[in-house]
């Protein structure tokens, strides 16, 4: 009987609702296996209704609201002491180089710049938490992508031999690197808006 037709999944669900086919309904009354099939599909209905209901309790969203706002309210922190530190490491380096040739300042000026907006763009990441958040397989593969050229950028500038004594050559691999962390900034915020996060 390898040449019998069964009764599909779809049909078996017709015929225990009460709105299957003659034929579904008569095919599983004189098939064994359709018959059985038929049988464990009204066990497991007959076992889910036997499940307690469950009610969310109607107080949960009280405990939801504070936790946004302190995740929010510590977001803005994590920012702030971000570009606090920014604004003092800027103000360090420009006394330490007071003194210098203008055009010797403008490339420190210009490397402080760099070097603020990096650390500035770090504190933000670190403020999204990218750790917490599951990302997609898309999303995932743009964050390692970035985090290989972050690691690049920062061997290159860990190797002085890479830029030198030239100041504008340094500033320029510390705006790529706050370029590479405002992406992956990017990656995780609009993952987590699209997930409705």
């Amino acid at each position: 009987m390898s040449g019998e037709r069964h009764a599909t999944a779809e049909e078996l669900l017709a015929v225990r609702d009460g709105e299957g086919s003659a034929w579904a309904k008569a095919h599983a009354a004189g098939c064994a296996e359709c018959g059985g099939e038929l049988y464990r599909l009204e066990q497991v209905r007959s076992q889910l209704r036997a499940l307690p209901a469950f009610v969310p309790p109607r107080d949960r969203w009280g405990v939801v609201a504070e936790r946004a706002r302190r995740e929010r309210r510590q977001r803005r922190l994590s920012g702030a002491a971000g570009l606090a530190a920014a604004a003092a490491l800027g103000g360090l380096l420009l006394v330490a180089v007071q003194g210098t040739r203008p055009d010797a300042l403008q490339a420190q000026t210009t490397l402080r710049s760099a070097m603020a907006r990096s650390q500035a763009m770090e504190q933000v990441l670190q403020g999204v938490d990218p750790d917490a958040r599951a990302l997609g397989g898309e999303a995932a593969g743009a964050v390692v992508d970035l985090q290989r050229r972050l690691e690049t950028i920062d061997a290159r500038l860990g190797d002085p031999a890479q830029w030198g004594n030239d100041p504008a050559s340094q500033a320029q691999l510390w705006n790529e690197r706050a370029g590479l962390l405002s992406a992956l900034v990017d990656v995780h915020t609009t993952h987590v808006a699209y997930a409705g996060l």
